[in-house]
């Protein structure tokens, strides 16, 4: 019957029944927007999908392993026309070549990680991860095994040692712990005040979490207003608030040029009085700049500013 059932999904042109995903399952296995699967195979000729007897696009896995590794590389910093020709040997070549750990620690802690994760045992990767931070503190656990911790999942994931629901469990464990250490902090009280979100359709929200947390340890009034916030929203939202700061995150699955002209939409609605600040992996690479938008690569990076801001509110007084 599962046989079968294969068979009606398999590419004509392909043997042995091969297993076949539909474009909203590898959106989420690659983290590549179907809006760019869909460029990609009108501009590049890849990928090419078969059809379902509806008529849908379904994707072969060798398909989407390969674009897994095409969602790393241009998060490094490559073009898609660069390298989509390549074949998947030649993409994990070049992979190998790009990849280094944001931070130097001990070996162990990838292959300490990656078993924990493949346990597939929720509650042992909810202790592991809570005793590294118990262990580190939360500044250390952040700066130092978070970074290093978010390359090895991101990098296993696109070589396809971890499946994709590993992937998950590892945010949502990570996400969950973040929570609550934000809630045992003490409020804040001093500026600047800080406007967390991130714009419709992007979900990803470990990023500005970890930013809340940060500016937090630091006393920063920071407010973390949850995921895909309209950008009339946003900007209500800061200007009732009396926001100084709106900062916001853009994953890796979310389209750069889409980044970018919410961006530029954003800086129209609110006064230069209010600052903006972005980051995250969509808009590491790019060249493109939004006039008086500051981009964000590190978390350090924002800590320095925000002593920056503090330096000339406190010349301005």
């Amino acid at each position: 019957m599962m046989n079968a059932k294969l068979s009606d999904v398999a590419s004509p042109d392909m043997n042995d029944a091969p297993v076949m995903l539909p474009i909203n399952a590898v959106e989420r296995e690659t983290g590549v927007s179907k809006e760019l699967l869909r460029m990609w195979e009108r501009r590049y000729h890849f990928p090419h999908p078969g059809r379902d007897g509806q008529g849908d696009r379904i994707y072969p896995m060798e398909q989407v392993n390969k674009l897994r590794l095409l969602r790393r590389l241009i998060d490094a910093g490559f073009r898609p026309g660069k390298i989509i020709e390549l074949d998947t040997p030649e993409l994990e070549k070049l992979l190998r070549s790009q990849s280094r750990n944001p931070v130097e620690m001990a070996p162990e802690i990838e292959t300490e990680l990656l078993e924990v994760l493949q346990s597939r045992d929720a509650h042992r990767v909810r202790e592991y991860l809570s005793h590294q931070m118990i262990k580190l503190g939360l500044q250390t656990f952040i700066l130092n095994f978070l970074q290093h911790a978010n390359f090895i999942v991101g990098d296993a994931w696109a070589r396809g040692v971890l499946e994709i629901h590993e992937e998950h469990l590892y945010t949502e464990q990570v996400q969950a712990l973040i929570r609550g250490a934000i809630t045992n902090l003490r409020a804040a009280s001093e500026g600047p005040h800080i406007m967390l979100t991130t714009a419709p359709e992007e979900s990803h929200i470990l990023g500005i979490l970890m930013v809340e947390a940060m500016l937090r340890l630091d006393n920063v009034d920071a407010i973390c207003f949850g995921a895909q916030m309209p950008v009339r929203d946003i900007a209500q939202a800061a200007l009732k608030h009396k926001m100084h700061i709106v900062a916001l995150s853009f994953s890796a699955s979310y389209p750069t040029s889409k980044a970018i002209e919410f961006l530029e939409e954003l800086r129209f609605r609110l006064p230069l009085t209010v600052k903006i600040w972005a980051g995250g992996s969509s808009l590491r690479s790019t060249r493109r700049s939004v006039e008086d938008v500051d981009f964000f690569h590190d978390l350090d990076s924002i800590k320095q500013a925000v002593l920056q801001w503090r330096r000339q509110q406190g010349g301005k007084q």
